[in-house]
């Protein structure tokens, strides 16, 4: 089913824009180009050429453009001959595009979305919330090894859509589980490279996070049609990312990462170690959460916008809960899923298949082996991966088959878990400083 869309702007008018906008985008356009086609000006503000033609004849009475001729660019044939037509600033209209640039914003880009549309966009887009079995559930999420009642839980918060609180030791799919949800929120969407409120831009699309989708892209072509986005912000994340960030020299916000989520998986990774208070982070999402939007400051004009707030918020941590949280707040997250260490069975059906990945003959007598080098150290869901990874990596050194064997597992183990010191001995150890 395919989400819902606007429909494309035929006139200025369609666009319930600040006219002086779209123009001075325009200008200055084509005075950072030198000179485009009609066609070409068309796809870069990405609208239609009729749409912009009444600027093109306003600029060229006013003596800031003109055109030398027919454009010499590739793949203009059968076009109308506005759109084959090359067109340029003149020194006038370079003049103008600087003194626009003083005073403007100066962004470059596809023609911006009006707030009120892009509203209307996304909240129709929120009804439209795939179905989610407990098949799909589990085909999404491959072949991690996780309990039956961890995949119930996954999928409850996967059909509310509500926040999610994952615990347990690194390595055990926490994070892998966050991604493969991403998979489940529906079809792609179709999100504006930018958004103006009034006379100030905001800039949304964001490569990090938004893949093209396969297949056409939008007739509009202001328009991406990207993936359900996954953004995960770990340790690094500051508070300050989760505000409009504002730039003074260019004069356009960037987008805060949560409003770059809206309708997929916003994911607060490492949380706990990042710089601010665990506390004062989860404060800043408890209205988002409930209320389902944000508030967001214009700092260049001090005005304050309501933003849909339609991403699901995933925190993920393996320091334990009860240091990093109250119980009050515990009760706000709808979903708190613990996700514990393999089972010997479990670990040996991921060493099996990863050895079968790699092309590696599994043997039987791996695990029990394995369970003795191990001793009191935990299992771990990704140490069967790294394992049979290293194991290749030795194997391919001595130009020779790998092999399960008890001298390459014991090698890929201690390349894993156990330091090469070689014949470094005590004495070698640089001394920590006096005071």
């Amino acid at each position: 089913m395919a989400v819902a869309t606007l429909a494309a702007p035929t006139t200025l008018d369609d666009l319930n824009l600040r006219r002086d906008l779209v123009s001075s985008l325009v200008l200055r356009t084509l005075a950072f180009a030198d000179r485009l086609s009609g066609h070409a000006l068309s796809e870069r503000i990405g609208l239609p050429f009729d749409t912009i033609q009444p600027l093109i004849s306003e600029f060229e009475k006013s003596q800031l453009m003109n055109s030398p001729g027919f454009a010499s660019e590739d793949g203009l044939e059968g076009l109308p001959i506005p759109e084959r037509m090359a067109y340029e600033v003149s020194s006038a209209g370079r003049q103008r595009s600087a003194e626009l640039s003083t005073v403007q914003t100066r962004y470059l880009g596809p023609c911006p979305v009006a707030f009120d549309d892009y509203l209307e966009l996304v909240q129709a887009q929120d009804l439209e919330k795939a179905s989610i079995s407990g098949e799909k559930l589990k085909t999404a999420l491959g072949n991690l090894e996780l309990e039956d009642h961890v995949i119930d839980q996954i999928g409850g918060a996967m059909v509310s859509r509500a926040s999610l609180f994952i615990f347990g030791a690194p390595g055990n799919g926490k994070s892998t589980i966050t991604e493969r949800m991403a998979l489940l929120m529906g079809e792609p969407i179709e999100i504006p490279y930018s958004i103006a409120v009034g006379e100030e831009i905001i800039r949304l699309v964001d490569p990090v996070y938004h893949k093209a989708a396969e297949g056409s892209q939008p007739a509009d072509k202001r328009y991406l049609r990207c993936e359900r986005p996954h953004v995960t912000a770990g340790g690094e994340l500051q508070l300050g990312q989760l505000d409009l960030n504002y730039d003074p020299t260019n004069r356009y916000y960037e987008a805060p990462l949560q409003w770059k989520a809206n309708g997929g998986v916003f994911v607060i990774d490492d949380f706990g170690r990042q710089e601010v208070a665990p506390m004062r982070l989860l404060n800043r999402f408890i209205v988002p959460m409930e209320k389902r939007y944000d508030f967001q400051d214009l700092s260049a004009s001090g005005r304050k916008i309501q933003v849909p707030f339609f991403c699901q918020v995933v925190f993920s941590t393996n320091i334990s809960p009860s240091s990093l949280v109250d119980e009050a707040f515990l009760r706000r997250m709808a979903y708190k899923i613990g996700i514990g260490n393999p089972s010997p069975e479990a670990y040996s059906r991921i060493l099996k298949f990863e050895c079968e990945l790699h092309e590696v003959p599994y043997d039987e007598r791996a695990v029990p082996y394995l369970l003795q080098l191990y001793g009191k150290k935990p299992l771990r869901g990704s140490h069967p991966r790294q394992i049979v990874a290293r194991l290749v990596d030795l194997a391919a050194y001595r130009g020779q088959p790998p092999r399960l064997t008890p001298q390459s597992i014991k090698e890929a183990f201690d390349a894993c878990f156990n330091p090469a010191l070689g014949n470094v001995v005590e004495a070698d150890w640089a001394k920590p400083s006096a005071g």
